[in-house]
């Protein structure tokens, strides 16, 4: 008998509120290293991609990418002027704007992410804390926009585990990787998991606000996965949050913290500061990471966007890489279709689409 996406959210839900009567989550780690030859390669450098968006769907500064449904994509455009996201009809090309930049009830200052829970659309917001739920209509591009929950301090990213509880990263809550908490902003557990406490200097306690990074549930809810992007590591949990496999690699570097007073006040500046991995899009069997993959020497380097995607199963496990021989901005999949969603900058931003020649089964093969 199939159990329903909705019951076994909430029954993860509850068990993790089970979990935080007990104290502080405490998870059990399995670190694990891994290089570029332990992936089979998916070759997509000589295939010329199809382009999806539409010339007159004039984008900005477009980042953050998807899948609404099966035919819907959503996109973050922070300088797109009084909108702050894009819809994307991937069929027809149809697209339109919606969620205002500011504080009516059904707007929010600045998205910090977006992800999709149920056939809705959700949002973080940047400066007020806010979740924003929307519906979409796949024909009309129409919105119904809803804030569901306020949070108590800034979060860097958010995801819904049902509908009455999220987890999110804090970012200035010292010692808290994660929080639980439900839609009136209680919070009802904390997960004190940091990978970065040797690149800390003597003293200072660790904050999700010192590096970037990004995070995304699998469409079952069964599996967590949270990508530093400035440091070479990757969290996998399962949920409820009580294994945690972290992955090394495969980029080395000896990138630390270092505090910046000056008349603006206290900073914490990654130095050198990088980003090595760009995007994220999962299955219930695996993940896809995007990975700049070359190594950086000088100064244009840090700058570069992804050109490969690295694979993963959910024990940790390298399958695939997929390298387009090209720069992409950012990416997402559709697993159903087999397709790569791509945002490249080539010469005006633009969303493309890859068709994959492998399929799902096969992309999971370690």
């Amino acid at each position: 008998m199939k159990i329903s996406s909705e019951i076994l959210a909430s029954a993860l839900c509850v068990s993790i509120l089970v979990l935080s009567s007990c104290g502080t989550t405490d998870s059990t780690n399995n670190v694990k290293s891994y290089d570029l030859s332990s992936f089979d390669v998916v070759d997509l450098s000589d295939t010329e991609p199809e382009r999806v968006s539409l010339p007159e769907m004039t984008m900005a500064w477009p980042y953050g990418m998807c899948m609404v449904s099966d035919s819907i994509m959503a996109l973050k455009d922070p300088r797109a002027g009084q909108m702050q996201l894009w819809l994307l009809n991937v069929n027809s090309g149809r697209f339109a704007q919606c969620l205002y930049n500011g504080s009516g009830p059904k707007e929010c200052l600045g998205v910090t992410n977006i992800w999709t829970d149920g056939g809705h659309l959700f949002a973080g917001g940047h400066n007020d804390y806010k979740v924003m739920k929307i519906a979409v209509d796949p024909d009309s591009l129409t919105t119904d926009i809803e804030c569901i929950a306020e949070m108590p301090e800034f979060f860097l990213k958010a995801v819904t585990l049902s509908d009455s509880c999220l987890l999110y990263a804090p970012s200035m809550v010292f010692d808290a990787r994660f929080l639980l908490a439900r839609m009136d902003g209680t919070v009802t557990d904390t997960i004190r998991e940091f990978y970065i406490m040797d690149r800390l200097p003597e003293g200072l306690r660790p904050q999700n606000s010192i590096s970037q990074m990004q995070m995304t549930l699998s469409p079952d809810k069964r599996h967590l996965v949270s990508s530093n992007m400035s440091w070479p590591v990757t969290e996998i949990y399962t949920v409820p949050l009580n294994k945690t496999i972290v992955l090394n690699g495969p980029v080395k570097t000896d990138s630390k913290v270092k505090v910046v007073n000056d008349n603006m006040g206290t900073s914490y500046v990654i130095s050198p500061g990088w980003s090595m991995f760009f995007g994220l899009s999962a299955s219930n069997d695996g993940f896809a990471l995007g990975f700049v993959g070359r190594e950086l020497k000088n100064i244009e380097d840090y700058s570069k966007g992804p050109e490969s995607l690295l694979l993963f199963d959910w024990d940790g496990n390298p399958t695939k890489k997929i390298d387009f021989g090209r720069e992409i901005v950012d990416f997402t999949i559709d697993f159903k279709s087999m397709i790569v969603y791509a945002l490249v900058n080539d010469p005006e931003p633009m969303v493309v689409k890859y068709a994959l020649p492998v399929g799902y089964e096969e992309l999971w093969e370690s």
